[in-house]
């Protein structure tokens, strides 16, 4: 069973495959780099994402160490309610990385 940086094992089945397909073709590019959620390859979802990354940038209250955690949530909460579409963030997509 995978693990996340914390030792906790992933149960959600559909974050568990878009970790394998963010690794399967991902890697194929970048074997070292950071992975991320394989449904932002499609173009429309990238253009929702820009604009939705941008609106959580601007409503987020944190300066510094912490503050990427307050966007992804913001703009995954956006991202369910108000276009149905479920995101998960690097630290979801990247379970062996801790980001500040």
């Amino acid at each position: 069973m995978q693990t996340n940086a914390y030792g906790k094992p992933i149960r959600d089945r559909e974050l568990l495959r878009r970790i394998e397909k963010a690794r399967t073709y991902q890697c194929l590019n970048d074997p070292l780099g950071e992975l991320y959620d394989p449904i932002e390859d499609d173009p429309d979802i990238k253009l929702i994402m820009r604009a939705v990354e941008r609106r959580a940038e601007k409503e987020s209250p944190i300066v510094g160490m912490g503050r990427c955690h307050d966007v992804w949530g913001r703009m995954r909460q956006i991202m369910k309610t108000e276009h149905g579409i479920v995101w998960y963030p690097p630290s979801k997509i990247n379970p062996h990385i801790l980001f500040d």
